[in-house]
């Protein structure tokens, strides 16, 4: 999954228009899968699905491992974008992350790196995240919806095989390691177990749902003008006492 370089460009343009509100109260989505499960290209049709239903208004995006910071790199987009991604513009995550999100980044530089990209990005809003334990680091964002997508097996090796136009014992065996090597990243680095349906709002069973089933569900759920504004109201509230600023309304 990546994304044409015009979207992001747009998105972020649409984040500089709004004066980078980035205050953690704007709606995210965040997506753990099973290999097999069709989980990037419901992330991606999520993306796509909301921002049509804001009329473009607020683009969202989707990002995998292949995160803003990169994209930014790749296509050269303007000094004044790209500011956002360093620390001229991000003093308060490291000033006041634990304190207000209740988030302790683990101290391994690469992996720091990464939290500390999907925190930003977080705080804009209108994203969806696939992957690289998004759930646990957006856990205390009050509108951020955390999705699990699984499914079968066998439907997962089938369609890994169809995919790659390999055998079912080569996508067996690829399933298997994905799986493992993705329960191991949650693990050791966040202490979590992706298993734990605890953690998530949704399960979405891809046996039974089709990708533009699976994500007209999670965007649906999203769009609607009340979903956990009374969760956002007070982190806005707890900010301006904390920081004195005054409270932003966010959109959907």
């Amino acid at each position: 999954m990546k994304n044409d370089p015009y979207i992001v460009a747009t998105y972020l343009n649409a984040k500089q228009r709004d004066n980078w509100v980035a205050d953690g109260t704007s709606p995210l989505v965040t997506i753990s899968r099973q290999r097999g499960a069709q989980g990037s290209a419901i992330g991606a049709r999520t993306a796509e699905i909301l921002t049509e239903m804001s009329r473009d208004a607020h683009p969202w995006i989707a990002v995998d491992k292949e995160l803003a910071a990169h994209v930014i790199e790749d296509h050269h987009l303007p000094r004044r974008i790209s500011n956002f991604f360093t620390d001229e513009q991000t003093l308060s995550i490291e000033q006041h992350l634990e304190g207000i999100l209740g988030i302790s980044v683990t101290s391994a530089s690469m992996i720091e790196k990464m939290t500390r990209t999907i925190v930003r990005l977080a705080r804009l809003g209108h994203i969806v995240f696939v992957g690289r334990a998004a759930h646990v680091i957006t856990a205390k964002f009050p509108r951020a919806l955390h999705v699990r997508i699984i499914g079968s097996f066998d439907r997962r090796v089938q369609r890994v095989a169809e995919s790659k136009q390999c055998s079912w014992d080569r996508a067996a065996e690829e399933v298997r390691m994905i799986d493992k090597q993705r329960h191991h990243f949650a693990s050791s680095c966040f202490n979590a177990d992706l298993d734990d349906a605890e953690q998530y709002d949704l399960v979405l069973n891809t046996d039974r749902l089709s990708v533009e089933e699976g994500a007209r569900v999670i965007a649906q759920l999203v769009s609607s003008p009340h979903f956990r504004e009374q969760e956002a109201a007070r982190l806005r509230e707890l900010r301006r006492q904390v920081l004195g600023e005054e409270p932003q309304l966010a959109r959907v």
